[in-house]
Order: C-alpha cells, then structure tokens, then sequence
C-alpha cells in the first residue's frame, strides 16, 4: 500500500458522532460502527493536520478519539496530547508537523475492531466507493463494511 490511509476511532455511538458531523457541516467520512465505539474513515486525499483538526471535531463529540495515519513503510498516531510511531513515519506528517507533533517511538496498540477495520482498510475493503450491491460489483457479500455516510464538506470518499 502506498498511498497513506487515516482512521480515527472514538468511543462515542454512531448516530451521535453523525449528527454532530453533519451539524458541523464536517466530511466527507464514513463511519463504522464497531463494538468499541466508531471508526471514521475520512476521504483518502486528507493530510495529517487536516485529519488531526478532523480528530479534534470528533473529540467534541466522544470526548476522546484517537488518529492513525498509516503506509507501507509506517505509522504515526495521536490521541490529541501523546503522539507514537513505528517506522518510516516522518513522511506520512511532514517535516513541520513531525516537529510539532514530537512523537515517541512505541507500538500502536488498537481495540481488536479498530485494528480489523484497518486491516480491511489495507485490503481496500472498508474505504472504496461501491456503487452497486456487493454481489453485483463482484464482492462477495460479507467482505462489505456496514457504513454511515457523512457527506457534507464534500464529495463522496471515491
């Protein structure tokens, strides 16, 4: 995978964390409900800062949410307050945000649920536009991730 790809979980319920995204006119993402809480998938274009701003919207919410941009060769995370990384995972924030953000060398440790959605994520099973029913875009049926569009601020995540 070599385009960097960001998620960010928080506890907070889905419908909650949808209704303030929409009232904040804030997207494009999609959301994942998962037994830990939410996973927001934002568009694929999103820098680190826009996404750590995209977190902060989110922590209103939910109280906490936790960013992970990822590639390849990396990863880079924050909560808002302690940031990590494994890797090569300068690039994925940029020379001025590496220096800001002044992360740690760690392991990125995820709730069993968020770590499956990244898993899919790196398939390219969780984030891509499909544009038909699962069995008629050639996916097998349980390879589809339930999502909650939020759309405004945007165009869709294709």
């Amino acid at each position: 995978m070599s385009v960097p790809r960001t998620l960010i979980w928080t506890p907070a319920p889905t419908a909650e964390l949808q209704l303030a995204l929409h009232r904040a006119v804030a997207g494009p993402a999609a959301l994942v409900p998962v037994g830990s809480g939410t996973v927001l998938l934002p568009r694929r274009e999103i820098g680190f800062s826009a996404a750590a701003r995209f977190a902060g919207q989110v922590r209103e919410v939910g109280d906490r949410a936790f960013l992970v941009r990822w590639d390849g060769g990396g990863a880079v995370w924050s909560d808002g307050g302690a940031s990590g990384y494994s890797g090569a995972a300068r690039r994925l924030v940029g020379v001025f945000g590496w220096w800001r953000l002044k992360a740690v060398a760690g392991e990125l440790e995820l709730p069993a649920d968020v770590a499956e959605v990244r898993e899919l994520v790196d398939e390219g099973r969780a984030d891509t536009w499909v544009t038909a029913l699962p069995d008629r875009a050639g996916l097998p049926i349980n390879t589809v991730l339930p999502v909650v569009p939020v759309t405004q601020g945007g165009a869709p995540l294709a």
